[in-house]
């Protein structure tokens, strides 16, 4: 519902983000001859084993924009390379024992496993939907006024919870700003604006100035010390970041120094990866305990210094995406000189040159020897549109762009993707001034509410988490595409709309997913050591975040979960279920319990101190008849939500092997002899 309203679909998502994912699992069943029911409910909580490294390989086609694209085992992958792959995989520093994945050349491709099957007969006419339709039409705005009347100026409870809201524009409301992250990024949403615009027009124009020197179009020309379009940016971020930060962006700069010259001194090394982490985590735990440093506990006659901190006193807050650009940067350059040694330089920098690569491939594959230069490096980690928020790129794909700019990036895609940005400022609007979660989960009196009206409350509050990360993100984004830097979309779906644990983090915070499957998870070990593995993403994820207990918990509890799903996959991910008519309820059972799952480990993590409560009397002896009721209508929902995806699957797959009328006659037929 409202992933919709914020013009959040798959479809648009993928159409301007990467075509391929890296996850921590993979979809199931039999690669050659997946059954098609199997096959159709491939991303559900029965069938996402845990227990299998990915990297998900894209396609030049339409069928390489299903989210749903194959997942092959690396090593599979790594078989199909040239000799020269081999060769280096055969080296002493070989990949495994340095914590890094295989060289990735030009040409690797793989098909999607969906499309080598019919798309199933629709159901959408069926009786079984036109009661689900009821339902809908039931269930949905009956949630939504019981949300808007449990904050109603005429409850009881409204005068004790609204000092903390503020005059409202909208239906005659006051709105919730209770939120400290969004109240300032609201408030200062007209200088962001402003300094995006100018940013653009000055970077345009800089472009257009250099366009017909001999350094213009440098996809062609040698590397040099800064790349030619980094020369504004590097610039411009110096100053943001001065602005932003006054003083202190001298202990900034000291800090990206210490990591690039232990990258710089020691890449290559087969415990270079252990230098970086130890910096990097060090370095993470010391801002945090001093508080982003203060000149005066150095020296007293530096005092002075502290006065101008800056727009942002605590640039700390905010380094902590400053720091996986650092180890991107550190990790790059680490495989850069692996593979330089066994291919050879001019073999490496042919490859980084050669213009409109796959993203994949801009990815995976090393840039140009002269690239990892201190200029380029410090443009990387203070690059304007994202240097706040991401979303995050790896410095390989970073430096790739800017040395040949993506060919997907228009200005019809620009003014499209800015539309939806004012959709989804309009949607947290309407929420904000209609529900006010945010203000009664701070307030934390239940006591007046019923186990339906929180269980809404909290949802809502869950609902605006996702709404303002993916406004953030997306900000930020459309920046960087007004720049021609095109960086994946995160926050793809929602909770109520993600039924596989797997699937959730593939998609809620997608670009931080990719790098710690890159830089983490695979160099772990991937699916071999997944059973520990999995546990160290997690608490690295929450001490990341901050470093409190809650978020630790949050962590653990998530890693948690996925072994009960990993179990699922391995008890029913059989042919004789994947065939059964009933598998898709089966699926959709599993998904339901998934989904508060979800829910209530989240509220755990990025709730405030009134979450106990709300869990408590929602599993209350009296809340188990609405988490009954709840579970039977997330059926109903996933029911619906499995057919959408089948929906998007029957066009992309009659858009690539014929009209929509062939495919269905051969999904009709298909489904006869099935019965």
């Amino acid at each position: 519902m409202f992933e919709d309203a914020a013009g959040n679909n798959d479809k648009n998502n993928n159409s301007n983000s990467i075509n391929s994912d890296h996850t921590f699992s993979a979809a199931g069943g039999n690669p050659k001859h997946p059954a098609p029911s199997e096959q159709h409910f491939s991303q559900t909580l029965l069938l996402q084993p845990l227990h299998r490294q990915t990297t998900e390989i894209s396609t030049a086609t339409a069928t390489a924009r299903d989210s749903d694209s194959t997942a092959l085992d690396m090593s599979a992958v790594s078989k199909q390379h040239t000799d020269q792959t081999a060769a280096a995989q055969r080296a002493p520093e070989a990949m495994a024992e340095t914590s890094s994945p295989p060289p990735v050349l030009p040409g690797t491709t793989g098909a999607s496993r969906r499309a080598m099957r019919t798309p199933s007969a629709s159901l959408f006419g069926t009786l079984e939907f036109k009661v689900y339709y009821a339902a809908y039409l039931i269930v949905v705005p009956n949630m939504v006024y019981t949300m808007y009347r449990a904050s109603s100026p005429a409850r009881d409870e409204y005068a004790e919870y609204k000092h903390e809201l503020s005059d409202g524009w909208m239906f005659g409301r006051m709105i919730d700003l209770t939120d400290g992250q969004w109240h300032t990024f609201r408030s200062n949403l007209p200088a962001f604006a402003g300094a995006m615009a100018a940013y653009v027009v000055l970077n345009g124009v800089v472009k257009a100035a250099m366009a017909g020197s001999k350094r213009a179009g440098a996809g062609r020309n040698p590397a040099g010390s800064i790349l030619p379009a980094l020369v504004f940016p590097c610039l411009f971020a110096t100053c943001f970041v001065v602005a932003l930060s006054g003083t202190s962006a001298v202990f900034i700069l000291a800090l990206a120094l210490g990591n690039y010259a232990a990258a710089k001194t020691v890449g290559g090394r087969r415990w270079a990866p252990a230098v970086f982490w130890t910096y990097n985590m060090a370095m993470l735990f010391a801002n945090e305990h001093y508080r982003g440093y203060e000149f005066g506990r150095m020296a007293a006659g530096l005092a002075w210094l502290d006065e101008w901190r800056g727009i942002l006193r605590r640039w700390d807050v905010t380094f902590n995406l400053t720091m996986l650009r650092m180890v991107s940067f550190a990790m790059d350059y680490h495989w850069r000189v692996l593979q330089e040694r066994t291919l050879g330089r001019q073999q490496v920098d042919a490859f980084a040159v050669k213009p409109q690569r796959p993203e994949k491939q801009r990815i995976e594959q090393s840039c140009a020897a002269a690239d990892y230069s201190l200029a380029n490096y410090w443009a990387y980690l203070t690059y304007p549109p994202l240097y706040l928020t991401g979303p995050i790129i790896t410095f390989n794909n970073f430096v790739s762009q800017m040395r040949d700019p993506p060919q997907t990036v228009s200005w019809r895609l620009i003014g499209a993707y800015g539309a939806r940005l004012v959709a989804a400022v309009l949607l947290m609007e309407t929420v904000l001034h209609t529900v006010h979660c945010v203000a009664i989960s701070k307030w934390g009196q239940w006591d007046s509410f019923s186990a339906y009206e929180i269980s809404l409350i909290g949802y809502m509050r869950l609902t605006f988490i996702w709404l303002k990360l993916l406004i953030i993100w997306r900000f930020a984004r459309f920046w960087a595409l007004a720049d021609g830097v095109e960086t994946v979309e995160n926050m793809r779906r929602c909770m109520s709309n993600n039924y596989s644990l797997q699937q959730f983090w593939r998609d809620w915070h997608c670009s931080y997913n990719r790098w710690l499957v890159r830089y983490v998870y695979i160099p772990l070990g991937g699916r071999r050591t997944s059973s520990w593995n999995t546990f160290v993403v997690f608490t690295f994820v929450a001490l990341w975040h901050d470093l409190s207990l809650r978020l630790l918990q949050w962590a653990w509890l998530i890693a948690l979960l996925f072994l009960p799903e990993a179990l699922a996959t391995w008890v029913f991910a059989r042919p004789r279920w994947a065939r059964s008519r009933g598998f898709r309820f089966l699926c959709s059972a599993g998904g339901a319990v998934n989904i508060i799952a979800m829910m209530v480990a989240n509220l755990v993590g990025f709730g405030d101190d009134s979450v106990a409560a709300m869990v408590d009397k929602v599993f209350s002896r009296q809340g188990l008849v609405f988490l009954a009721v709840t579970w039977a209508l997330l059926n109903v929902h996933l029911q619906m939500m499995f057919e959408l995806r089948e929906h998007e699957y029957r066009r992309e797959y009659a858009a690539i092997h014929g009209n929509s009328t062939d495919v269905a006659t051969a999904a009709g037929s298909r489904s006869k002899r099935q019965r």
